[in-house]
């Protein structure tokens, strides 16, 4: 059975003990608990952007999103990607990396993705060959070889990177493996304001600490192999 989550309840209340000394919190529409949540985002995105990593809670199935095209349409070889796509599948000079349709009956094929830029020279081919477009802001889509014939009702599948989900409700939980990362970095903040300098870098070193061992101990995709988001491995460790 999965272990609960830890929520921006949890989270905040954690942070209020060893800051307040006390098992009180902060009501949730306090300057100090909005605070707080703000300072959750700025750690969340700390994570979510560490350099050089590509995290394995983030990689989801098209299949699991909530919203993305996700069968085809006879004639149609424009389809939009989940809205919260941070990045497409991407072909790497180590391997190549594929979009899959399903039959009706299960069976799988295999549409190469390509970069944009080679687009020009594919005019006219008739190999089953997709490209993504867009970005962040206006969103994704996938384009799939105009010259080959759809069949309405097959599924489409990928995996993407997601963004990270911030906490913006008391019910709000991450995908981090060690939330504990969250509550040592807004402790740092908070001590930082008020000046305690000492009591900041302090919990400045223990949420760094946490954060290098998700690195360590977490699935994630590092810029030094492969998954098809940059050039990295998909496992464990370094």
């Amino acid at each position: 059975m999965a272990l609960s989550p830890f929520t921006e309840t949890d989270i905040i209340a954690q942070v209020y003990s060893q800051y307040e000394n006390d098992n009180s919190t902060w009501d949730a529409t306090s300057a100090e608990y909005l605070t707080s949540r703000n300072y959750t985002k700025a750690a969340i995105l700390r994570w979510e952007f560490l350099e050089g990593v590509r995290w394995g809670e983030l990689v989801q199935k098209l299949s699991a999103a909530a919203d993305g095209t996700k069968t085809l349409t006879a004639a149609t070889y424009t389809y939009g990607c989940p809205t919260d796509m941070r990045l497409p599948p991407q072909t790497t000079d180590n391997e190549m990396v594929y979009v899959r349709t399903l039959d009706s009956s299960g069976n799988s094929i295999l549409w190469q993705v390509v970069p944009v830029v080679q687009i020009s020279q594919l005019d006219g081919s008739t190999t089953r060959f997709c490209y993504f477009t867009g970005n962040q802001k206006v969103g994704f889509n996938l384009n799939l070889n105009p010259n080959i014939n759809l069949t309405t009702g097959d599924t489409i599948s990928y995996e993407y990177l997601k963004r990270a989900t911030y906490l913006t409700t008391i019910t709000s939980s991450t995908e981090m493996s060690n939330p504990m990362y969250i509550v040592h970095y807004c402790l740092h903040r908070l001590y930082k304001n008020d000046g305690q300098l000492s009591e900041a870098s302090e919990e400045l070193q223990i949420a760094e600490s946490l954060l290098q061992e998700m690195k360590a101990e977490g699935t994630y995709i590092f810029e030094t192999a492969s998954f098809g988001f940059g050039t990295a491995s998909f496992g464990f460790g370094t």
